[in-house]
């Protein structure tokens, strides 16, 4: 199997290791649990304490990635200003063959590629999409949910964005030891971990505050707006899918129609028990549960569509 084969099969693992699609969804929920067990770890335990920086660092790898592909998958200029860092890719035919295909992306290829485990690679590669450096902007990033929702002032997310990030800095450092040598004779120290916690948890919320403003500008904060968009998201990913669908179907052989149209059915009655497999009974869900519906309905929308789309143009095999 060839290294451009791996990639391949990477990013399609990666995919399904995933609850959402999205960065922006992804972080909270992961961000949460993290936090959850660092509040309530038995503070004595040396060792359980390595875990943390860590994990920490396994979200910001994570997070930005998916970030860097948002950006690229959104078209330009972010596409664009991606031309650098594409080009350290030596591509062969397998991989051009994936992306024209639409089995993976060029934001997919592009986030799988690029270096992520230094601070300075974070600030570099968004510095190169943005067509600004990212730290700098950061230190200007604003809570709009605060501001506009809250009624408070609006201050900068990062009230010490200098220690953060030296903080942050630190975090990569300690994850390097920990995963990399067995350094025996280094003591953990608590209280720089906390730190380093908390500049993380900071850095990762105004980043993802800056990405989220500067791919949809002004979004809906309040829940019911939230709500209402992804409504809006998904009613529109079922058009697209209904008139992919719809060139399927047009067919002279009836009996391909036919099946087209009996395996949407089934993707249809698959994707309705996934969603309700993984966000659970709406009489449970609370005002977030039309969001998440919605929001992991969509996405497996457009992974259909992707899948049609593909069918359709290679025009050949069976479906």
């Amino acid at each position: 199997m060839s290294r451009a084969r791996d990639i391949i099969q990477e990013i399609a693992d990666i995919r399904q290791r995933r609850q959402f699609g999205s960065a922006m969804a992804e972080l909270p929920f992961r961000l949460f649990t993290l936090e959850q067990a660092f509040k309530s770890h038995d503070r004595s335990q040396a060792e359980l304490l390595r875990y943390f920086p860590v994990a920490l660092v396994a979200c910001m790898e994570g997070y930005f990635r998916m970030a860097i592909r948002d950006l690229i998958d959104s078209g330009d200029p972010y596409l664009g200003n991606a031309e650098k860092a594409a080009s350290a890719i030596k591509p062969d035919f397998s991989i051009i063959r994936a992306v024209h295909g639409r089995r993976i992306t060029i934001g997919e290829l592009v986030a799988h590629s690029v270096p992520i485990s230094r601070l300075e690679h974070i600030d570099g590669a968004l510095s190169s999409l943005l067509g600004t450096s990212f730290l700098a902007k950061l230190r200007s990033t604003t809570d709009r949910w605060a501001h506009e929702v809250r009624g408070e002032p609006a201050r900068p997310i990062l009230t010490n964005p200098d220690a953060v990030f030296s903080n942050v800095l630190r975090t990569f450092e300690l994850r390097h030891v920990i995963c990399h040598e067995i350094a025996s004779a280094y003591e953990i120290d608590t209280a720089e971990v906390e730190a380093c916690f908390e500049s993380c948890v900071a850095f990762l919320g105004a980043a993802d505050e800056c990405v989220s403003e500067t791919l949809h500008p002004g979004a809906p904060l309040t829940q019911t707006d939230m709500n209402i968009a992804a409504a809006d998201g998904l009613r529109d990913a079922e058009a697209r899918l209904s008139a992919v669908v719809a060139t399927l179907t047009n067919s002279a052989s009836t009996e391909a129609n036919e099946t087209v149209g009996h395996v949407n059915l089934k993707w249809r009655e698959f994707s309705e028990a996934w969603v309700a497999a993984r966000v659970g009974d709406r009489s449970e869900g609370g005002t977030m549960w039309p969001m998440l519906y919605a929001g992991l309905k969509q996405s497996l929308v457009e992974r259909w569509i992707v899948d049609l789309e593909e069918y359709r143009d290679r025009g050949e095999g069976e479906i």
